[in-house]
């Protein structure tokens, strides 16, 4: 697939090149727009850094933020920031393709293959009915959260308000960007209200999940349908692909076994979970498992985690969502990879097996890349802060790996970074959306090599 994706246009730039320049271009638009004085409250140009890095985040779909949302930006600016978390989760190459649609003009096979690689589909095999879909399922998604959304900010901030925030929240939760208009604090004020807490779940899971898992549940439903009804179709468990049935059970475990944790942490520390009835500390609990897992609301304050729950917090943050979604991380199928090879390994079988299907050699290598390489620049991140950022070096760990998965939670660090830690932490949000292999395939030059087979060696390790 590497070397697919390699292959480069007329222009001389590879589809890789295109899609993570297209993600850059997005950003420093919007932060030249975003520094304009008419997007701030108080009709003063905003600094260039908290302008880029307010870009990024949104584009990104991270949630870091060094300046309030809710009160630095004017209602003008709420509105770019709102385009922008849609442009980021969405896709840049995705909206570029809905202008082609729009304009009816054919739809090239160089920009079929673009599309392809931007939702990371093996083929380009019904690229423009699948493009289709995600718009319109976004959209609609996004709609029905609105409206739930509605039902509790209408009556509170009033028809127009209400409206406006139903729709930015509805578009920022299902984009996992977690930037909010409330207050300083994200949903924290919010954390006993169910029906706020359930809505923004729904959508972050939604989101996180991918366009392609969307597709087949849709169809798998259509299909028992049929089944109940008359007899005929196939059972759901049948209709669905393995890379499916990993994206459902791996998120399903990671969600509740995380909220049995956190209940389980936090459940005698009163600044936490201890001071609240049992059956809110099971939805705070359950909340900060799903959002965790790059969404960036919370309802927990995460300067107050006790240490088991900022290791289970980073670990959640570092696997992230599923792919084509909007979510970041190294996804939750490269997860269920690995440990699919490693219990291959252990119990001494030649392939690994996931579902009664053999995982492909090329995927777990891949899976293993992914997780290395991000592993690596965490840790030279982690590193450059020690040095550029004066304070607690939890912070700063949890801070790196927030915005590595695009997950947008911190323990209060984000204000008061300094500039170069602002630089440094724009850098690890725009690596986490496109993915740091993304960025060396950009950057690196492929070898061509002949079709030569070397002898096998013998190495010994463990």
């Amino acid at each position: 697939m590497y070397g697919r994706r390699k292959m480069r246009t007329r222009q001389g730039l590879s589809r890789i090149q295109i899609i993570t320049l297209s993600f850059l271009l997005a950003i420093m638009i919007g932060s030249l727009i975003l520094m304009l004085p008419i997007m701030s409250a108080n009709g003063e140009s905003t600094d260039f850094v908290d302008a880029l890095f307010t870009a990024t985040t949104s584009v990104c779909i991270t949630g870091l933020v060094t300046v309030t949302t809710a009160t630095h930006w004017s209602s003008l600016g709420h509105i770019v920031i709102l385009l922008l978390i849609q442009l980021g989760g969405l896709g840049t190459i995705t909206l570029m393709s809905l202008a082609f649609f729009a304009t009816g003009k054919r739809i090239s096979l160089q920009n079929r293959l673009l599309m392809a690689d931007a939702f990371n589909l093996d083929n380009n095999k019904g690229i423009v009915n699948f493009v289709i879909r995600v718009i319109k399922e976004s959209l609609m998604i996004e709609g029905l959260g609105a409206i739930a959304y509605s039902i509790y900010f209408i009556p509170h901030f009033g028809f127009l308000t209400g409206s406006w925030y139903s729709i930015f929240h509805s578009v920022s939760a299902f984009c996992n960007a977690g930037i909010d208009l409330l207050a300083d604090n994200s949903l924290i004020a919010y954390a006993g209200n169910w029906w706020l807490n359930i809505v923004t779940m729904l959508l972050i899971v939604c989101g996180g999940l991918g366009f392609t898992v969307w597709n087949e549940l849709i169809k798998g439903f259509v299909n028992q349908y049929h089944y109940y009804k008359n007899g005929r179709g196939k059972r759901l468990k049948n209709t669905l692909s393995q890379h499916t049935k990993m994206v459902l059970t791996t998120t399903f475990a990671l969600i509740f076994g995380g909220a049995i944790l956190y209940y389980l942490f936090e459940r005698s520390n009163p600044n936490t979970l201890g001071s609240v009835k049992n059956s809110q500390a099971m939805l705070e609990a359950l909340f900060q498992s799903v959002t965790t897992r790059t969404a960036g609301f919370v309802t927990i304050p995460q300067a107050n985690l006790t240490i088991p729950s900022v290791m289970l917090t980073v670990f959640l943050m570092f696997i992230g969502g599923s792919p084509t979604g909007t979510a970041g991380g190294i996804k939750t199928t490269t997860l269920a990879v690995i440990l699919a090879e490693v219990r291959a390994t252990i119990k001494g079988e030649p392939e690994a097996i996931c579902f009664k299907r053999q995982v492909p050699r090329q995927t777990t290598r891949k899976a293993i890349a992914i997780t290395l390489i991000s592993v690596a620049a965490s840790v030279l991140a982690v590193l450059l802060m020690y040095f550029i950022q004066p304070g607690d070096m939890t912070d700063n760990v949890f801070e790196v790996y927030s915005a590595l998965g695009t997950v947008g939670i911190s323990r209060d660090l984000t204000p008061h970074l300094t500039t170069a830690a602002k630089y440094l932490i724009i850098v690890c949000m725009y690596l986490g959306r496109v993915g740091p292999i993304s960025i060396l395939l950009a950057l690196m030059r492929r070898k061509h090599h002949a079709n030569l087979k070397y002898a096998p060696g013998n190495i010994r390790v463990g």
